[in-house]
């Protein structure tokens, strides 16, 4: 890539505001895949959750960040947008700055990324912003996929910063009101902050029983006066080994299911000798207090093992990894 054309003491020009259709965003790519002015690898994956963004009002097209194109038209900065611009079919505003010498790329995209915790800084979140963000996140992934895939492959799913403060605002606005009790089960239970919060809050939603929740929570935290078959006590346990697992994708998720089996446990007066949740199983769907559902070891181990399991797909490489878009959630489960 050569910039004989523009000397590097030239001024650069000034971006200006333009409307990029569908149709032109895919002529930019083209030309940038000839000319091969941006040596970056398109990630599809990337372009598919800013096309979500798009489609679903998340976007801003006030955004301030440059659409950069050189002097072959190709794009040396943008080509993740133009993508989401095909692939939502819609034409979108961007400030459009033409003519830019190749070597201006050197300094592109060297800030800092901003997290879904400071997006939510931007709506008034004032504390515990990285745990609630986390915690938005597994919450979705409950509510959405927990019929639909095995809880190992929640990790391929990504949400981009506009999602989480949109589920935030519209689907879990009152979550803020449970960190008090997140911050007594770390302390208590040594649980992961996100999986503290979620069941926190999934208990009180689903379990239709404040005072049975405050019963549970209170045994579950302190310890105190639980008998051996009491599934709190087999669970603390589980999180006083100092061979658990403590780190990685999966822990979360992994504590999230050992805590609802808990609580499901414990309101159906069932029994638990071994804290377990296996990587097959269905994330459990929170007993009410007082149906006369029970959900008692003997039923889960019955003789329709498979009701509550579900099948793992075979070993796949990084190359297969996939986001689910807009209406369709599969993913694939990497080990």
């Amino acid at each position: 890539m050569n910039d004989e054309s523009m000397s590097s003491s030239a001024p650069l020009p000034l971006p200006v505001r333009e409307i990029v259709t569908p149709a032109a965003a895919a002529e930019i790519l083209e030309k940038t895949r000839l000319h091969g002015c941006n040596p970056r690898k398109l990630d599809s994956s990337h372009a598919r959750r800013l096309a979500r963004d798009m489609c679903n009002g998340s976007w801003d097209d006030y955004n301030p960040d440059v659409l950069s194109l050189c002097g072959h038209g190709a794009a040396i900065q943008g080509q993740h947008r133009l993508e989401a611009v095909v692939i939502s079919k819609t034409p979108r505003s961007f400030l459009v700055a033409r003519d830019l010498p190749h070597q201006t790329a050197t300094t592109m995209d060297c800030g800092k990324a901003r997290s879904a915790a400071t997006a939510l800084s931007l709506v008034g979140v004032a504390r515990h912003r990285k745990d609630i963000s986390s915690t938005v996140r597994l919450l979705r992934l409950y509510d959405v996929e927990r019929k639909r895939v095995a809880w190992p492959a929640w990790r391929s799913v990504v949400y981009t910063n506009a999602e989480i403060v949109r589920f935030f605002q519209s689907e879990y606005p009152d979550l803020s009101d449970f960190l008090p009790l997140m911050t007594a089960l770390k302390s208590g239970v040594y649980s992961a902050p996100a999986a503290s919060l979620a069941c926190a809050y999934l208990v009180h939603r689903d379990g239709g029983s404040t005072s049975h929740a405050d019963d549970f929570f209170q045994g579950l935290i302190s310890g105190a006066h639980l008998d051996t078959a009491d599934p709190r006590w087999v669970v603390r346990r589980y999180f006083q080994n100092p061979a658990r697992p403590r780190r990685g994708n999966t822990v979360s998720s992994l504590q999230l299911g050992l805590l609802l089996k808990t609580w499901n446990l414990w309101i159906s007066d069932g029994v638990w000798e071994t804290a377990y949740f296996r990587p097959n199983e269905r994330m459990p769907e929170v007993v009410r207090a007082g149906s006369a559902r029970r959900f008692t070891e003997v039923q889960h181990e019955s003789a329709d093992p498979d009701n509550n399991k579900m099948s793992l797909p075979p070993r796949r490489t990084g190359r297969q990894a996939r986001v689910p878009d807009q209406n369709t959630n599969t993913t694939q489960v990497r080990f």
